[in-house]
């Protein structure tokens, strides 16, 4: 209520009611904050758990420990310590440095105590599977059905802190460990995630998007091939010959993946603080946090190459499979014209294991220079390091290994690889392709696949000097102001070291060692203007300036604000702020480059291969492709048979890290209005306009929409990422990594409003206990992005799925009502949360966003606005013990159901947004906290 910009703050008792363990989703009902996924998930990713803000990415939010740096990750942060969260939205550079630009978090945690503190949860997930929809969808497709009420996914926490004042409480030694368990969730489990949901009928694909059908895992035990112009498979009956191939052959697998990942998760560490002479103290703390994260992935096990000649007396051929590959030279030693072609290996799985161990430690010594002035030195270190690994995965030579495999000659009546003949790849083995009862044996198997293992650590070292005070007495204030102007000037120096390396079929994750250093000088200022006087109860203005002298820039990097504070009486304020932020993407351009062989990119300027029931795509004329390349490699392309028949052709794909890379920068504007009107006691209310515009955004190239952005649209940014051979004109490199792009923009109005009610100030004499009535809500009025210059923005607010992805709801609230019973020490309350309706972007007037003439879809066009209910309560039984019990989704709301289509952009794997839409049913959490 005091701030000149917009502050979000929200107590131990709002994240009690909400789980300490799950620190992330109490966030994410934040209006402000952008939802997590957290544990949602099944695959290798690290689990860590960012804040972001005003749906610009956790990249440009930065978040503080006790207002320091730290990771943007909440899980180092213990849950049972937190004091409050301060959330601060808009641009924050000229006060904390890089990355504050959509705001900053900062944790406050207890640092001393003087006793025992405990607190223990226990919660789960209920859900009924009841829904008759989805029943059908699965049985029509041969699955399994979850019926009755489910409850599982349960999550276990424990939190044990201690501490004690020594010599006259002139020293406090504290210290805490935590414990969290989190059981995992199988998709199986509940109706609403069992069937991979598409959008259209597989056995009838000219019906359009009309009809929700059950994907799953799907391959086709008889193989596919591309030979002679032709999509072929092999005959049924194991005799060795062709047909063509049947899409009803093709056979779906119940998924049995989680979707929830099985976690642990131990924090622990200790506070100092102590009373120095001279007026000084000293504190000092050490955090240490380690998640083991397991999950794991059902696969259709498929082996893929786009291009692989076969020698034509290769035993595993049958003669009429000889005659389709080879023509003539059937049965001779000669290599056959490369052909395309799937294998499959159903019912494998992939196992994750993800670790992450984070520390930091601190050291702070504050004291008075003179009366009013003081001073505070800091030096921070922090450790972050993420391991993964995975078994059965693909080796990144998967397609060259499988070509090899495909060459294969009898050597005294055994099937032998023709490179391990030569000495080339002794470890070669022979790949019977072409018989309908041999599936991919162990020993293929184990050839193409491996343990993949990653390791990223990431260093951060802190020294901070601040001097600050006000200067009333020593005469520097306004005349018409009875305090004085308030400063700080800051000093601060920040070294990073980012390092990762990949490992095995991860080796593709390049190796980095990058490190870069920031000097950094910054001042503020608070000039109270005018105090106290009619129509001037108080008129304030405030500025800061930081200017930052990073080693990987030849020029400075500024920043700063401007502030103004005017409350003509009691209860009214109005506020505004204005500030000029940046953003250094250290990681963006310390990592490493990530490269991926034969990925499949569309390249419709080479010519993609026939189809055999006339639905591929055409081959782009010279004109159309002449932005990009020559007249030479257009001709030389023209006979490259590698691309499919919808124009995917196999090269390497790049992503990672730029370090060209310079830094964007941002203009934050706030407008606002604070209110505590008298004639109301208790109400306080607020309402902030803001406006947030980021020049040079940091993006990954959208490279799955540069072909068409660069050769249908001419817009010459795009162009670069594709990199051809000078020349042939294939297509060798798609670049994705980040770059410099166009911009992101975003506005809306933040409404706030807190009332303490006692229902003795309306007359009523018998005590009935107080009420609490809150409500956080946030009206957003732009979105928009643009990711190349030239290129037409975006605005995917109030849209999703497609390039938009996550929902974007212009409205969404969390309001509450709590009761304090007069009865008994405690209370009950209620909490509304809403989500507004969003529509799918398909139906978006932007040219960019909207569908194709005749593309629709009719079921899932909208989502319409979502509320969910929450109840808790909490009563004391005796001094210092507390219980609690709560429940998040009251009446378990089923999502909006979306669809898992991923290849077109439609949905998750979860058939809905599960940031925004609860896939688990109702949460069911009792805790308990001891003070002694």
């Amino acid at each position: 209520m005091t701030s000149n910009a917009p502050i979000t703050t929200i107590d131990s008792t709002y994240l009690k009611e909400r789980g300490l363990a799950r620190v992330e989703d109490a966030l994410a009902q934040l209006p402000q904050v952008t939802p997590m996924l957290g544990l949602q998930g099944q695959s290798w990713t690290s689990g860590s758990a960012p804040v972001g803000l005003r749906n610009l990415g956790a990249g440009r939010t930065l978040t503080l420990l006790n207002g320091q740096r730290m990771d943007n990750d909440v899980n180092i942060i213990p849950g049972a310590l937190i004091e409050r969260i301060d959330i601060m939205t808009g641009g924050a550079s000229a006060v904390y440095g890089s990355d504050a630009i959509a705001g900053v978090v900062n944790f406050i945690v207890k640092r001393k105590f003087n006793g025992i503190a405990f607190d223990g949860e226990v919660s789960g997930f209920n859900h009924n599977n009841d829904n008759p929809l989805l029943a059908r969808i699965a049985q029509d497709a041969g699955y399994t059905y979850p019926r009755g009420t489910y409850l599982g996914g349960g999550n276990y926490f424990a939190s044990l802190a201690a501490g004690r004042n020594l010599l006259g409480d002139r020293l406090n030694i504290s210290a805490f460990a935590t414990y969290k368990k989190a059981d995992p969730i199988q998709y199986r489990n509940l109706d609403t995630v069992n069937c991979p949901l598409l959008m259209f009928d597989q056995n009838n694909v000219d019906a359009g998007n009309t009809k929700w059908t059950c994907g799953g895992t799907t391959y086709n035990p008889y193989n596919y091939f591309f030979a002679a112009g032709q999509d072929l498979t092999n005959a049924r009956d194991g005799s060795r010959s062709f047909r063509p191939y049947d899409t009803a052959d093709e056979v779906r697998i119940q998924r049995v993946d989680a979707m929830q990942r099985g976690s642990e998760t131990v924090n622990a560490g200790g506070f100092l603080t102590a009373e120095l002479p001279a007026g000084m103290r000293l504190n000092g703390s050490f955090l240490y946090s380690k998640i083991v994260e397991r999950g794991y992935n059902s696969v259709d096990g498929g082996l893929w190459t786009p291009s692989a000649p076969v020698n034509c007396d290769n035993p595993f051929l049958g003669q009429a499979q000889a005659r389709v590959i080879c023509g003539a030279a059937a049965g001779t030693t000669a290599l056959s014209d490369p052909i395309s072609l799937s294998l499959f290996r159903p019912g494998m799985f992939q196992n994750f294991r993800n670790t992450t161990d984070d520390w930091r430690g601190s050291l702070n010594l504050s004291g008075m220079i003179v009366d009013k002035i003081r001073f505070e030195l800091s030096y921070q270190q922090t450790r972050n390091i993420q391991n993964g690994s995975g078994d059965h995965m693909w080796l990144p030579d998967q397609a060259d290994r499988l070509a090899r495999g495909l060459q294969v000659r009898n050597v005294n009546g055994v099937p032998t690889c023709l490179s391990k003949i030569d000495g080339t790849d002794p470890n070669c083995q022979p790949v019977d392709a072409f018989s309908s009862n041999n599936s991919i044996s162990d020993a293929v198997y184990n050839w193409v696949t491996g343990t993949g293992s990653r390791r990223q650590q990431n260093d951060l070292q802190v020294i901070n000097a601040i001097v600050s005070g006000t200067l009333e007495d020593y005469g520097i204030k306004s005349p018409f102001a009875e305090n004085g102007i308030g400063f700080a000037i800051t000093g601060e120096y920040r070294k990073y070291r980012n390092q990762s390396q990949g490992f095995g079929a991860w080796s593709n994750f390049t190796t980095f060692d990058g490190r870069t250093s920031v000097k950094e000088l910054g001042g503020e200022i608070d000039i109270p203007l005018i105090e106290d006087k009619p129509f001037f109860k108080e008129l304030s203005v405030n500025g800061g300036y930081r200017i930052s002298d990073y080693d990987v820039y030849q020029s400075l990097v500024h920043s700063w604000k401007a502030e103004a504070s005017w409350s003509p009486f009691d209860g009214i304020r109005f506020r505004g702020s204005y500030n000029r932020a940046v953003r250094v993407g250290v990681l963006q351009r310390l990592e490493g480059e990530n490269r991926y062989p034969n990925t499949p990119m569309l390249d419709l300027c080479a010519p993609p291969r026939a189809s055999s029931d006339g639905k591929g795509r055409t081959r782009y004329s010279f004109d159309q492709c002449s932005i990009g390349m020559t007249r030479a490699q257009y001709d030389a392309l023209s006979s490259y048979t590698g691309c499919d028949s919808q124009g995917y052709c196999p090269t390497t794909l790049v992503n990672g890290g730029n370090s060209a890379l310079q830094p964007e920068r941002s203009r934050s504007k706030t407008l606002g209005v604070v209110m505590q009107p008298r004639f109301i006691p208790g109400l306080t209310a607020s309402v902030d306009w803001y406006d947030i515009n980021i020049q040079g955004a940091f993006e990954w190239t959208r490279i799955n929409m540069a072909f068409s952005q660069c050769y249908d649209n001419k817009v010459q940014f795009f162009c670069q990422f594709y990199q051809r051979d000078p020349q042939n004109g294939r297509l060798l490199v798609a670049d994705a990594r980040y770059n410099n792009s166009g911009y992101n923009a975003t506005r809306g109005i933040d409404f706030s409003t807190n009332y303490a009610l006692d229902p003795k100030r309306l007359g009523i004499a018998d005590d009935i206990g107080t009420f609490g009535l809150n409500f956080n809500g946030t009206l957003t009025t732009k979105y928009e992005r643009q990711f190349a210059p030239g290129n037409t923005p975006w605005s995917c607010l109030g849209y999703f799925g497609f390039a938009c992805g996550d929902p974007l709801p212009r409205w969404r609230h969390v309001a509450g009502v709590n009761w304090q019973l007069p009865w008994i020490k405690g209370g009950l309350g209620f909490t509304w949360r809403y989500i507004g309706p969003t529509s799918i972007s398909k139906l978006s007037t932007n040219t960019v966003l909207a569908a194709a003439p005749g593309q629709t879809y009719p079921l899932a066009n909208r989502i319409p606005g979502y509320s969910y209910f929450d109840f808790n309560t909490n009563v004391t039984l005796v001094k210092g013990i507390d219980v609690r019990f709560n429940v998040q989704n009251l009446f378990d709301k089923d999502p909006p159901l979306i669809g898992n289509d991923t290849t077109y952009g439609i949905g998750q794997y979860f058939n809905t947004f599960p940031t925004y839409y609860t896939v688990r049913g109702r949460t069911l959490r009792v805790g308990i906290s001891a003070r002694f």
